[in-house]
């Protein structure tokens, strides 16, 4: 009999997840980094900062919940 395998749900799911997540911190680096170009903010600085990381993080996560749920 042949044997057929098939994606887990939760691979696609948090695949997804961390994906959009991504795409969102990664749009606010965007952004705050072009507000902190105009007003000369740090605080804009940190938060461009902070959605670097998370950008990061979440990256790594899609990649780990690929490889673990596969």
């Amino acid at each position: 009999m042949a044997e057929t395998q098939t994606d887990s749900d939760m691979r696609t799911g948090l695949g997804l997840l961390f994906a959009v997540l991504t795409v969102i911190a990664a749009l606010t680096v965007a952004a705050t980094s072009y507000s902190s170009a105009l007003d000369h903010s740090d605080t804009m600085q940190l938060v461009s900062g902070v959605a670097l990381a998370v950008a990061l993080i979440a990256g790594s996560l899609v990649i780990a919940a690929i490889h673990i749920y596969e």
